[in-house]
């Protein structure tokens, strides 16, 4: 820009007038050089002087996350304490708050009970360096063997959540689901099938999730649920759920039934995954869902138990929009069930141009989050809540993957654009992409973001993680007698390994991808302090930090952004 600027005349407007600056034009043959070397010069200061005042007004418009750097921790296995000391910093001088986290599953979770912990604690906390955590783990700690603790920095400056929706791309919503639309059913399609998991996976890989398969058996086949899970900075037990089927029937491409969800998931998980959050975010592609829901019941009957459902959003056929009259139709009885719901769409000649939100009673709620939700932040979409009675649920409204959450008690939605009910082209061959409405879908996506956004609570946070060996009583095993911190995590551009006390003289220090291949390693002696591992190069992703003296070893998770 700023080479145009120089080159053309500069035409500046103001609310009033338009004002013209005309370059200079020399007067004769032997002036020109001159006079075009005085303007190019003079612009282009003009310019490096406009690009630093831009840059210096972007840095100080944005606030910037606190930094938290873990100092040292001592410990005293004889009274089951320890000290943890560690410096704070705010770019803007901000008072922030501190949370402490214990794991015991090598930084996986952070589910150890820390509530006695006191000192340098909560809101409000100043800047400073020496700042200190003590804690009594007496019945938190109750076996020999290695603990990750982290302290959570966040300043509470507000997340944009408005941002967030205004990342949704319909372009690359519509790029996405035409690579995975075709039939994909494990009969008669597996190879499709198998190609589509893959694709949720390295999306869900690439973001930096937790990613795994959930394989469980069904006749001739085995189902693979493709999972995803941004853990919660401070509260990772809570659990916000944004799912849809990839599987199809066997007759049809499955454009709108279910590819739009699938590619729904795919979108949110790519722009939620760039933020932090108090909450566990988890993205789930089900499988074996036109046989019976087979997947998401896999899911709810093996869940893990520790774990607090917030929230489920499953979003089912969002693809489909008509503002024909008459487009819309519904299963019989509804109108006496739903007499609000049905008079709405009867108000509008039954067009099929809105999104239908489907409950039950117990978690009208939730439901009304995402009525909020949806209402503030993509007010343009058209949501119709459909709440029945806990006792009186209709079979058609139990038709997804949200109806074995319900059957355990545990809130979710089902957000859909009404399947047969409105969309012709159901269980054809005519479910293509050329039937689904992108603006419609994108504004589906966007309330789904909104919502799972303000159930899982943005955080302007950064955190700082420490490795320490616990003995329990008169017993004493550890596998490396070596105390050293790891900071930042998430990273960006380098990893910073501080060593304290630590007996081993030399070790080798390893980053290894999820798939268990070594992407990085290097000789450290801890004796000098401190080793940095350069990750620009690296994908974004899910690494295990993995430190080992030949015999021993301790690792950790990092996510490099």
């Amino acid at each position: 820009m700023c080479t145009q600027l120089w080159r053309k005349p500069l035409h500046l407007v103001n609310p009033v007038n338009l004002v013209y600056f005309r370059p200079f034009i020399p007067s004769s043959e032997e002036q020109f050089p001159r006079a075009f070397l005085f303007l190019g010069q003079n612009m282009r200061q003009f310019c490096f002087l406009l690009s630093f005042l831009l840059a210096a007004f972007t840095l100080i418009a944005q606030n910037q996350p606190p930094t938290v750097a873990i100092q040292d921790i001592s410990v005293d296995e004889a009274a089951q304490s320890l000290i943890l000391t560690f410096d704070l910093d705010d770019a803007e001088g901000e008072e922030v708050e501190i949370f402490f986290l214990a794991s015991d599953d090598s930084g996986q979770t952070f589910r150890l009970n820390t509530e006695s912990a006191t000192g340098d604690l909560g809101y409000p906390i100043s800047p400073g360096t020496g700042k200190q955590i003590s804690w009594n783990y007496t019945g938190s700690i109750l076996q020999v063997g290695e603990y990750v603790l982290k302290v959570v920095a966040d300043d509470r400056h507000p997340i944009d959540i408005q941002e967030m929706v205004g990342q949704v791309d319909s372009s690359l919503l519509r790029e996405r689901l035409g690579y995975i639309v075709g039939r994909r059913n494990y009969s008669v399609a597996a190879e499709k099938l198998n190609e589509t998991r893959d694709t949720i996976e390295q999306a869900f890989l690439q973001y930096g999730l937790q990613t795994y398969r959930q394989s469980f058996p069904y006749i001739i086949t085995t189902g693979q649920n493709i999972i995803g899970t941004l853990p919660g900075a401070t509260e990772d037990a809570a659990v916000i759920i944004v799912d849809g089927h990839y599987d199809t029937v066997a007759a049809s491409p499955g454009a709108d039934d279910n590819g739009t969800a699938v590619i729904g998931v795919l979108e949110a998980a790519r722009i939620l995954s760039q933020y932090r959050f108090a909450r566990t975010l988890r993205f789930i592609g089900f499988d074996l869902e036109e046989v019976g829901l087979r997947g998401s019941r896999h899911y709810v009957e093996n869940r893990n138990r520790e774990e607090d459902i917030v929230g489920v959003l499953n979003m089912e056929m969002i693809g489909y929009y008509s503002e024909a009259p008459n487009s819309q139709a519904f299963p019989n009885g509804f109108n006496l069930l739903f007499p609000d719901a049905y008079q709405a769409v009867s108000d509008n000649a039954f067009r099929g141009d809105f999104l239908t939100n489907v409950a039950v009673q117990s978690f009208a709620p939730l439901s009304s989050s995402f009525q909020a939700a949806a209402a503030q932040y993509v007010p343009e979409l058209k949501v119709i809540p459909v709440t029945a009675p806990d006792n009186l649920v209709p079979d058609d409204l139990l038709r997804s993957d949200h109806a074995y959450f319900w059957r355990d008690t545990l809130p979710a939605l089902m957000l859909t654009d009404g399947a047969e009910f409105r969309n012709p082209n159901y269980h054809r061959n005519s479910d293509t992409l050329g039937t689904i409405n992108f603006t419609f879908m994108s504004q589906v996506v966007k309330a789904v973001i909104a919502t799972a956004a303000e159930l899982a609570g943005p955080q302007h946070s950064t955190e700082a993680t420490a490795t320490i060996q616990v003995s329990v009583g008169a017993g004493h095993l550890h596998q490396m007698e070596c105390f050293y911190t790891v900071s930042p995590n998430p990273v960006r551009g380098e990893l910073r390994l501080r060593f304290g006390q630590c007996s081993e003289s030399q070790l080798l220090v390893e980053l290894i991808s999820l798939q268990g291949q070594r992407v990085m390693a290097r000789n450290a002696r801890p004796g000098e302090g401190e080793v940095v591992l350069p990750t620009e190069s690296l994908p974004a992703g899910v690494y295990w930090l993995r430190l080992s003296d030949g015999g021993y070893f301790s690792g950790q998770r990092v996510v490099v952004e």
